[in-house]
């Protein structure tokens, strides 16, 4: 026997997905899924591959910066002040040399973040929030499960890393033990290629667990953004409006309407009906208008307060159920005839005109 989950239906049970609104409300608030650790270990293996490139030139460069500065050290006094000139050039010589790799971590890490969360700024959180360092505030995240969650999330990738590393010390160690039998200018190229080696690997477990990481920073953050089914219906009441009050209204803007067509039947020259179902009011002024104009129309209990109105005002009355429906049909209020209907409200107004001239209704 199948038991009902009737909490599902509870009114305060988040189990809809987000609105855009909601998405966007959320944006401006600087809620976005992002992953720091995806930045760093991007810009980290960014950084790998900068050196792999460019580590050549920049190996060269520093030896011929150190047999410059250092070479003829020997004969040189060494004072205070020529130690501080020396560091000082060695320095700003290291600085500009690691530039390149450094801006290379920089527009790499700059673009990993601005992929997660697109261009964004939020002026808020540059705002002081004083609950953040609040030691009862931190205090409660961090004994929260959000924070157990996170501490277990933070050992996971430790233990990831650190394994990683390991093995690759293990096979190193392996290496080490052959050095002895190496020639002793070949000792810092092998030991340079197993560190750069031992880098790599552990780059890539970083941007993995990163990535994993990130695919969980999106899950938490649509869970959060979920919504009950009355906050999607108070949503809906904000955006588009009560119905209660857009059914007053349309009904209001109906009603109004509906005076103003009957307060231009007085204005036609002809009403044609149906006789009971349909009747269309005609109006013609040749001197303002290309053909003649609806200016009322309607069916059933309309049509019989036309034809009403039409009685008041001495307004003809002619019956000819074609055209009527046709004109019914085909001609909004306020539109003139379509000339497929030109010869037949041509007719029809003739007659009108010749009565009138006899002085008939």
């Amino acid at each position: 026997m199948r038991t009902l989950q009737l909490q599902r239906f509870a009114a305060g049970e988040r189990t809809e997905r987000a609105t855009p609104r909601r998405r966007q409300e959320a944006r401006k608030e600087g809620r976005v899924a992002r992953s720091p650790e995806l930045t760093s270990a991007v810009a980290f293996a960014a950084v790998l591959v900068a050196l792999r490139i460019l580590g050549p030139a920049v190996w060269g460069e520093w030896e011929n910066l150190i047999q410059r500065d250092l070479g003829g050290s020997a004969l040189k006094s060494w004072t205070v002040e020529g130690v501080r000139a020396l560091m000082a050039t060695q320095v700003m010589a290291a600085a500009r040399i690691m530039l390149p790799i450094a801006a290379v971590a920089a527009v790499i890490g700059l673009a990993a973040a601005v992929m997660q969360v697109r261009p964004l700024f939020v002026p808020q959180l540059l705002l002081p929030d004083f609950q953040r360092i609040s030691p009862a505030t931190g205090w409660r995240r961090i004994a929260s499960l959000q924070g157990a969650l996170e501490a277990l999330k933070s050992l996971l990738k430790l233990a990831a890393v650190v394994g990683v590393a390991y093995t690759s010390l293990a096979s190193l160690a392996h290496q080490m033990i052959n050095l002895s039998a190496a020639e002793l200018d070949a000792v810092p190229g092998i030991l340079g290629r197993a560190v750069f080696n031992l880098a790599i690997r552990v780059a890539c477990a970083m941007v993995v667990i990163a990535a994993i990481d990130y695919v969980y920073q999106r899950y938490s953050l649509e869970r959060s953004l979920r919504m009950s089914k009355q906050e999607l219906k108070d949503e809906l009441k904000e955006t588009e409006g009560n119905p209660l009050v857009k059914s007053a209204v349309r009904r209001r803007a109906r009603q109004i309407a509906s005076r103003r067509m009957m307060q231009n039947v007085a204005k036609a020259d002809v009403v044609i009906t149906n006789p009971t179902h349909y009747a269309v009011a005609l109006a013609y002024q040749s001197d303002t208008m290309n053909a003649p104009q609806v200016v009322a129309k309607g069916a059933d209990f309309v049509a019989q307060e036309i034809r009403r109105r039409a009685e008041e005002h001495d307004v003809p009355l002619v019956e000819n159920p074609p055209l009527a429906q046709a004109l019914y049909r085909t001609v909004d209020i306020g539109q003139e005839i379509p000339p497929d209907l030109y010869q037949a409200v041509a007719e029809v107004l003739a007659y009108v005109y010749r009565m009138r001239a006899k002085g008939r209704r």
